[in-house]
């Protein structure tokens, strides 16, 4: 549960790779909720130099904001529960000036008729929805368009390799999440992405192919 919060609030959310939603088993449901609950509400907004801060600003205001709002909105219509402290969102000005900040926000009971478990929020919110079995949870993993990264967390660690053959994303997150490292290829399927970046497999993708024909006789 906290490494799916890490991964939700990292930079305030705003990471092309951050969790936007998460499914888990409904044996575990009710424990990862009060356990994320904690979490979420541990957060605190403020200036991003002051020691004591913990989530920073939105880096756009109007829309971002409008967004967040929206689908948290459209989630509790839903039936969505929101679990995490009630606040509006904040703006704060001190002496260095002013920010925009969101509240972190955990979402419960959701299902994929919320826009909050099918688009980008691109903020620190986080949809919870229970399933049943493993399957269930890689249907609707696999049902989006778009395919960056997906994350596993478990103690098994030969689960963890068969559900990550089969979902349909560039890289595959075990026990962790929002990372990326330079030695391996970070790319995307179906809608997301184009080509790759990193590793040997990034450079060659600036570099111009040029062939040789010539006849010997």
């Amino acid at each position: 549960a906290a490494g799916a919060v890490d991964g939700a609030c990292y930079n305030a959310g705003q990471s092309c790779c951050a969790v936007e939603r998460v499914y888990v088993h409904e044996s575990l449901y009710d424990e990862f909720l009060s356990i994320a609950t904690t979490h979420f509400d541990a957060y605190t907004m403020g200036d991003p130099l002051n020691d004591k801060t913990t989530l920073g600003p939105m880096a756009l205001k109007d829309s971002t904001t409008a967004t967040l709002t929206q689908h948290i909105a459209d989630a509790v219509a839903k039936g969505g529960k929101v679990l995490t402290k009630v606040k509006e969102p904040t703006e704060v000005t001190d002496n260095n000036g002013h920010g925009r900040f969101f509240p972190p926000t955990l979402v419960a009971d959701c299902n994929h008729n919320m826009e909050l478990m099918v688009q980008e929020s691109f903020g620190p919110i986080l949809g919870v929805m229970p399933v049943a079995s493993d399957e269930e949870a890689i249907k609707l993993m696999n049902s989006s368009e778009y395919g960056l990264t997906g994350g596993i967390f478990t103690t098994s660690h030969e689960r963890a390799l068969s559900i990550g053959r089969q979902l349909q994303v560039g890289t595959v997150y075990m026990n962790r999440c929002d990372a990326v490292d330079p030695y391996l290829p970070w790319t995307g399927v179906k809608n997301t992405g184009k080509g790759h970046s990193l590793s040997e497999h990034g450079f060659q993708a600036f570099t111009q192919l040029k062939s040789w024909n010539m006849k010997l006789q």
